[in-house]
């Protein structure tokens, strides 16, 4: 658990130095809103141009795998990256915020949690929810299901409830939030 908890600040503090606007999402968010689950993968969705991959690519010399190029193509590009940390074997996924409706919409409604004693951009736990249920209708796994549930539970009195019906709905995914809802 303190290797992940290094490797998430790492990357945290590798981010805002670089000045890219970020949210973690993924199984970091839905352990934060929701209930504990071991993961070695950190998920965080960003707005990068080429020159802040540039200086992301720096701040993760050797040992690491972070190829400057491909992070750069990846940022001109919109497409996904990642670094790895060998000795460790953990892994961050770097997704760029698309620039539909529902990615933009999510994006501006991230917000700052207290994680590990710091402050850390988060796609709010509607978002997470709804990205899960997204994953799981191209991709299903129980595992998005259960960090769904898990939201659900935890924060069902402070969920914007309306919210997550209203894009549910917009996504095709209103069945896979009932399952959530009614579980």
């Amino acid at each position: 658990m303190e290797a992940q908890r290094d490797f998430l600040l790492q990357v945290i503090e590798a981010l805002e130095r670089a000045s890219v606007v970020y949210a973690v999402t993924g199984s970091w968010a839905s352990t934060t809103y929701g209930l504990p689950r071991t993961t070695h993968d950190l998920d965080v969705v960003l707005a990068i141009s080429v020159e802040q991959a540039a200086e992301l690519a720096a701040a993760f010399p050797a040992p690491f795998y972070a190829d400057p190029e491909w992070m750069q193509r990846a940022a001109a590009e919109q497409t996904f990256f990642n670094v790895i940390d060998p000795a460790s074997g953990l892994k961050v996924d770097f997704w760029p915020a698309k620039a539909d409706e529902f990615s933009q919409a999510q994006f501006k409604r991230r917000r700052q949690q207290d994680l590990f004693g710091r402050r850390v951009w988060m796609l709010a736990p509607e978002d997470v929810i709804l990205s899960k249920l997204l994953w799981y209708q191209s991709s299903p796994s129980e595992t998005q299901l259960r960090d769904c549930v898990g939201i659900w539970k935890t924060r069902r009195a402070t969920l914007d409830q309306a919210y997550l019906l209203e894009w549910a709905r917009r996504l095709n995914i209103e069945d896979l939030l009932t399952r959530v809802m009614a579980a």
